[in-house]
């Protein structure tokens, strides 16, 4: 299921994750999504709601092949816990486009921003053994 999904991606984006590993395709999406978010702000603030919903439905994607990619039989309670932000962040995106709340699109970041922290925080070395 992680590799459907992440292949998905892979065959959207830019030339360089052809060659990137599955840790690296997550870290991608993890920035693509907060570029997402700092998109869809600065699109509201310019009232070009076009722009808007199209980034948020981007970030919506993103956050579902994510979610996809949790490995629940090895994840455990982590991976429980990410699906459960996952959706969360999913449901306060669509609140968040709804009524352009761009603080709410903050709230959103900062949900995501240690998660990115913590991924991109993982050792080289382990890189290979992460179990999504």
């Amino acid at each position: 299921m992680a590799h459907v999904s992440l292949k998905k991606y892979q065959q959207t984006t830019v030339s360089n994750a052809g060659e990137a590993s599955p840790y690296q395709l997550v870290a991608m999406l993890f920035q693509k999504l907060l570029d997402n978010i700092a998109t869809a702000k600065g699109a509201i603030a310019q009232k070009d709601y076009a722009k808007k919903g199209a980034q948020i439905s981007n970030a919506i994607a993103i956050l579902g092949v994510l979610e996809g990619s949790l490995d629940h039989s090895q994840g455990g309670d982590i991976s429980e816990n990410l699906s459960a932000l996952y959706t969360f962040s999913s449901e306060k995106l669509f609140e968040a486009s709804t009524n352009n709340d761009i603080e709410l699109l903050n709230e959103i970041a900062l949900i995501i921003i240690p998660i990115k922290s913590g991924w991109d925080s993982i050792p080289l070395a382990e890189q290979g053994k992460v179990s999504f």
